[in-house]
């Protein structure tokens, strides 16, 4: 099974919307837990702030000190609790008597210790009403000529839930702004990947660097190819200035003929039956690399074509005639008359590529193993021409004989549908 790649734009989409996200998400918990805080600190100011009010009202110690009406400060009281939006205001005296805008009226508290004994004004976070919350508390002094008493204490409760949900409200804004900063970064991102997509003509890394390694492996061919053929024509010139040398006049002129004959013949097949430059210039050097080898190199007269098929890579064809030549090259270099032939024709429906070799040929049980990645007979690091040769194949939607060549050797054919594989 194909293994799926990601675009570069779902790429840079992924990243970006990642960076961001996470860059937001982490400034929004901050700002939240910023403005927590700051809204925890505003509501125990607030929560001292009334408790303290509240106990020097005169009604307050009116009230501790039974001169007040109970109905009376009960109404203040809950008129001030819905303005601070507290969860309860309770006065609690040493007498116990208790005014709560709670249903339940409690009596005093343990946390009301401080302020009753020592007078003390603080802020406690116990269990209140529902839950955990925030309790002031501030005592109510009731002073007779010199002396000065404790006669109750105040509590104003804000719940810590209550607190959570006006800290939400409050973000709203922070959120809003977030979402759009968020937003904005997509658009950038995909803004991004259009222009990187437009400097690369729309091709993917990926592509970029299979037409690179493909660009390198053809100059790399060609290199070799021409290499080959500057070395072949030095020593066909060392020859012939020997033979000048001495005086064979026509030994010369009969080595020179043959050479034009050899190389007319080639030449016309190459130039005037093999339509597509490419293919002509690794075939050329491949019959300078055959002389230089020794081996006998012909290219079938009836080779013909008229134009690569639409469906047929011809980067890949290439890899595929040069890979089956120096196959059938290695092949026979152990061979008395090493010999080895090529032919390519179009004039069927279906491309065909033959090389055939009069090397020692292919064992039945090792055919199969031939076309194996890494599989070679020829030492470590080979192995890799006739897979690479299949999987070309392979995407033609082609296919591959192997047969003996009588009495030696060896013939691949490879047959191409012009209009696609199934």
């Amino acid at each position: 099974m194909r293994k799926k790649t990601i675009t570069l734009r779902t790429k840079i989409f992924i990243l970006v919307f990642s960076l961001l996200f996470f860059i937001v998400a982490g400034m929004s918990v901050v700002f939240y837990s910023i403005q927590a805080r700051e809204t925890s600190e505003q509501v125990e100011k607030l929560s001292l702030q009334t408790a303290q009010t509240l106990s020097f009202m005169p009604e307050t110690i009116a009230f501790l000190n039974g001169h007040s009406d109970r109905d009376t400060l009960q109404s203040i009281l809950e008129q001030i609790r819905k303005r601070t939006e507290a969860q309860s205001i309770t006065i609690a005296g040493r007498n116990g008597t208790v005014l709560s805008t709670y249903e339940s009226e409690g009596a005093l508290q343990e946390s009301d210790s401080r302020s009753l004994i020592y007078g003390g004004t603080y802020v406690v976070e116990e269990q209140g009403i529902n839950g955990e919350s925030i309790i002031s508390k501030a005592p109510v002094l009731y002073t007779v000529e010199n002396s000065t008493e404790v006669v109750g204490t105040v509590s104003v409760e804000f719940s810590k839930q209550s607190i959570a949900v006006q800290t939400a409200a409050q973000m709203s804004n922070i959120l809003i702004a977030a979402a759009f900063a968020l937003l904005v970064g997509m658009i950038g991102g995909l803004w991004l990947t259009k222009s990187i997509l437009a400097d690369t003509l729309g091709f993917e890394p990926a592509k970029i660097a299979a037409m690179y390694k493909r660009t390198i492996d053809e100059m790399r061919l060609y290199s070799d190819e021409l290499r080959a053929q500057t070395h072949e024509f030095m020593n066909k010139l060392y020859v012939l200035s020997g033979l000048l040398q001495l005086n064979r006049y026509e030994a010369a002129l009969d080595f020179i003929q043959k050479e034009v004959d050899n190389v007319t013949v080639h030449q016309h097949i190459v130039f005037k039956q093999i339509k597509d430059d490419l293919i002509q210039a690794v075939l050329l050097g491949k019959t300078a690399k055959a002389s230089e080898r020794k081996i006998a190199f012909s290219i079938e007269p009836e080779s013909t074509l008229t134009a690569i098929p639409a469906n047929v890579d011809v980067h890949l064809l290439l890899t595929v005639i040069s890979n089956l030549i120096d196959n059938a090259f290695d092949a026979v270099k152990e061979s008395e008359d090493p010999y080895v032939s090529f032919l390519l024709t179009d004039a069927s429906p279906t491309l065909i590529i033959e090389v055939a070799d009069n090397g020692h040929g292919i064992d039945e049980n090792t055919v199969q193993l031939l076309f194996e990645k890494g599989w070679s007979i020829k030492g470590e690091h080979r192995g890799y021409g006739l897979f690479n040769v299949k999987e070309a194949v392979n995407s033609f939607g082609g296919m591959i004989d192997v047969l003996p060549n009588e009495p030696n050797g060896t013939i691949f054919t490879i047959y191409i549908p012009k209009e696609g594989g199934s």
